[in-house]
């Protein structure tokens, strides 16, 4: 009788962790050309991704948002020198 109800409970805790640390799909991300494009919300994105590097650091919009920073730099330098 023991395992009879332990298997429902098993079962229901591992349905119910299933979702955990799934990205959140409904809105695809950001391409690093968007970012780059949109500077002020390559701004928001860079913030957020500092104020919860734990949590967001490794997000596609994160990892995205970086390395349209970088593009942006380089871009900046480039126009700086000529």
């Amino acid at each position: 009788m023991k395992t009879i109800t332990s298997i429902p409970l098993l079962l229901a805790a591992t349905i119910n962790l299933t979702g955990c640390n799934e990205a959140d799909t409904s809105r695809p991300p950001k391409t690093v050309g968007w970012f780059f494009e949109h500077r002020d919300e390559l701004a928001v994105a860079l913030k957020a991704c500092r104020d919860n590097p734990g949590e967001l650091a490794k997000t596609p919009n994160c990892v995205n948002a970086n390395e349209a920073r970088n593009k942006v730099t380089v871009q900046e330098m480039k126009d700086a020198l000529r």
